[in-house]
């Protein structure tokens, strides 16, 4: 059944191509992202604990929302610093500061710091961890992730549509980051991956 409704799903993102740079290939791209890592959830390398896999739904996310897509400029810091971060289990873990942006967010302008994970691992990309209201009721209790990508010398773009749940969302055994306070917001982002989907009573 799963493996059916994700070729369906599939089949919609080939069906709803648009210009290159059109809205119709912006969602696609999107979706499509999606669907890996749904798909990366239920594969035999998941991060998923076996006692959790068979109760694993899918993962859930927020409609595909341009608005909580930005472009803006990256306030880099003179002298990058490394700051312990908070994790989920309880210890600290070293990640380089390296500068902060300012986010336009339907709620008022935000600003947010931007870290580098040491390392050549995902974490190893310029990224940040953020907390929102929405950790209340819809989404991971101890916040999400976004990466950024490169948008010219300066700037960066800042994809809520593409957030994500840390590790520890899945399996409370990984130790994650969590978001410093200054990424601690009051307004929503109603934007990218919500809590995923596990049949009730599932072992935990």
């Amino acid at each position: 059944m799963r493996t059916l409704a994700l070729g369906l799903w599939m089949g919609l993102l080939a069906a709803c191509g648009g210009e290159a740079d059109g809205p119709g290939s912006y969602t696609q791209s999107v979706m499509q992202d999606r669907v890996q890592r749904d798909m990366r959830m239920r594969d035999k390398e998941s991060v998923l604990p076996v006692r959790r896999r068979d109760a694993f739904q899918g993962l859930d996310y927020y409609p595909v929302d341009r608005t909580y897509r930005y472009v803006v400029s990256l306030d880099r810091f003179a002298s990058p610093d490394t700051v312990l971060i908070a994790e989920s289990t309880g210890g600290v873990r070293p990640q380089v500061q390296i500068g902060a942006v300012t986010v336009p967010l339907p709620g008022g302008p935000t600003n947010l710091l931007v870290f580098r994970g040491e390392g050549e691992t995902p974490r190893g990309r310029r990224w940040i961890p953020f907390a929102d209201s929405t950790n209340e009721f819809a989404t991971y209790k101890g916040g999400r992730y976004v990466d950024l990508k490169p948008a010219g010398s300066d700037s960066v773009v800042v994809d809520f549509n593409r957030a994500y749940n840390p590790t520890c969302t899945y399996n409370p055994d990984f130790a994650c980051p969590l978001p410093p306070p200054e990424n601690r917001l009051r307004q929503p982002v109603p934007a990218g991956e919500r809590r995923p989907i596990f049949r009730a009573s599932a072992p935990q």
